[in-house]
């Protein structure tokens, strides 16, 4: 397995199933859906590999006929690889399932890919009332350890924040392998605050191919926090909670919200601070304007992680003066009193704390007594503020 693949054993095993069926002379399909960055290509893309290396002839791309691949199926097994049925349009779906039933009785396999719940009423019946039966794979989000080894594997630098990408990813498996990318050892918070360009990059694909009123609601939802309610998107669109029915179910098919009772979450939270960063200032400006306006204002979190990864990636992304001054102000110190055990000065002191304050995404002392580390160790008070 390679390192992209980490967690998907069972949808390799699906893979490799089916070229043992067709290669055997038989005939069978596999439908595969996922969520945006969910890995979908680059298993079709392991599914060719291996195919190729069996011997098949393997199709991919561009459409062939249903002669061409008859022609090829009569001397070895073919495999036809189709991904991105979601931007098909509805004649060459219904050709899509014609040909497969037609063929029927030919060495072939059959992947077709979207993704999850998208494309028109064509694509929906070849993924749910198809004549070409076959198992379905639904891509969701890996699991923490698997998305801790892709980011283990594909790190250029150890830092100390790093085992808290898989978290800030979501388990989306292509944001795993970019952020991992992207880290610099030398400022490993800003990987989460500052995402580089090639995270944004990615960011941008999986919003192009999303409608523009998902993408609305996306923008306006980034800007009221890690999770938010409908209604106060619906204010700030200026839009009825049954027009956004729609987007909302859009995202989460496409795995980017997620439900936590009647609020709706990111689940990915690079994937939203990419979005607040691709808005320009002006129109940052003016839609926090709006929340106000609207009445959001006391949910209005623009810069804040939720508390388990803050807690997790804040805090390791601080130095260790940094840290140190954090869990004395966290028990309660003064400056002046945190000043004295750290032999500086209480404006060094105050410096130390406006970075903390960003680092961590909070604005007053009561947040980081609620949020520094109970386990206070001598070693921790000592003067490493240096």
């Amino acid at each position: 397995m390679t390192r992209e693949l980490r967690g998907r054993e069972a949808e390799e095993r699906q893979i490799a199933h089916l070229l043992h069926m067709v290669a055997a002379g038989a005939s069978g399909a596999l439908y595969v859906e996922g969520g945006w960055g969910s890995g979908r290509t680059r298993l079709l893309r392991e599914a060719a590999d291996s195919a190729a290396h069996q011997g098949f002839a393997v199709l991919e791309g561009i459409w062939p006929s249903a002669a061409d691949i008859g022609a090829h199926a009569s001397h070895r097994p073919v495999l036809v690889v189709l991904d991105d049925l979601h931007h098909a349009d509805a004649a060459l779906i219904r050709s899509l399932d014609t040909a497969s039933w037609r063929l029927r009785d030919r060495p072939i396999a059959w992947i077709f890919s979207r993704r999850r719940g998208a494309g028109d009423a064509a694509a929906e019946r070849l993924f749910t009332r198809t004549r070409m039966a076959g198992p379905h794979v639904d891509l969701r989000p890996l699991s923490a350890q698997a998305a801790g080894q892709i980011v283990a594997d594909h790190a250029g630098a150890a830092v100390a924040a790093l085992p808290h990408l898989a978290r800030v990813t979501g388990g989306n498996a292509l944001l795993s392998v970019e952020m991992a990318r992207s880290v610099d050892s030398e400022r490993p918070g800003d990987f989460i605050d500052q995402p580089s360009d090639r995270v944004r990059s990615c960011v941008r694909s999986g919003m192009a191919d999303l409608s523009e009123i998902c993408r609305q609601l996306l923008h306006v939802g980034a800007l009221l926090g890690s999770r938010f309610t409908l209604g106060d998107v619906a204010k700030m669109l200026r839009r009825t909670v049954a027009e956004l029915i729609a987007p909302v179910e859009e995202a989460l098919a496409a795995d980017i919200l997620a439900c936590e009772g009647e609020w709706l979450v990111f689940t990915q939270e690079v994937f939203r601070r990419c979005l607040l960063a691709s808005l320009p200032r002006p129109a940052l400006t003016a839609l926090e304007a709006e929340a106000g306006r609207a009445g959001v204002e006391e949910r209005f979190h623009a810069t804040r992680l939720p508390d388990p990864v803050r807690k997790a990636a804040g805090w390791a992304a601080l130095s260790d003066a940094e840290r140190t001054v954090a869990r004395l102000a966290g028990q309660g110190l003064t400056n002046q009193q945190i000043a004295s055990r750290v032999s500086r000065s209480p404006h060094t002191v105050n410096y130390h704390l406006r970075r903390i304050f960003r680092k961590l995404g909070i604005r007053s002392r009561i947040e980081l007594v609620m949020l520094a580390p109970t386990d206070h160790s001598a070693a921790d008070v000592m003067d490493t503020a240096g």
